[in-house]
């Protein structure tokens, strides 16, 4: 049974491994907030909450492809909206996980009016050719949840 926890110092060689078995290079920082999926104490799925000035971005969802479609990522992002009740948070995800995001309240949003840093980043991915969209789980979706 797999069991999301909250990654403390020692994961951190662990996850790096994880994260470059899934081809994602977004790095990690001492001030993120990773939880990880387990299985049998081998590392399945992470995610990393990273904290800003006023707001979180959810980066590097990332399941192990042979244990996806199996629920890992859906739990993992349960427990980051727990994680994330009284704060917004933006994501950039892939164009076809919309629907998985929404199902947290995430929205889409215009990249007017979001933090420079992400209308950077996104514009970033946009001018490399990567089909994502802009959300947001703002306070207002994060109290209509509970």
């Amino acid at each position: 049974m797999v069991k999301i926890i909250q990654a403390k110092p020692h994961n951190t060689e662990a996850i790096k491994v994880f994260y470059s078995q899934c081809g994602y290079g977004g790095g990690l920082s001492e001030e993120d907030l990773i939880l990880i999926a387990q299985l049998e104490e081998k590392i399945v799925g992470a995610v990393r909450l990273c904290p800003h000035a006023g707001f979180f971005v959810l980066r590097g969802m990332q399941v192990l492809a042979k244990f996806q479609q199996q629920g890992i990522g859906t739990q993992l992002l349960q427990v980051c909206t727990e994680q994330l009740v009284d704060q917004v948070c933006y994501c950039i995800p892939w164009q076809h996980l919309r629907s998985f995001y929404q199902q947290a309240g995430f929205q889409e949003v215009a990249p007017v009016g979001v933090p420079d840093v992400l209308r950077e980043r996104f514009d970033n991915y946009i001018s490399r050719g990567m089909n994502v969209v802009l959300m947001c789980r703002s306070l207002a979706s994060n109290k209509s949840l509970h």
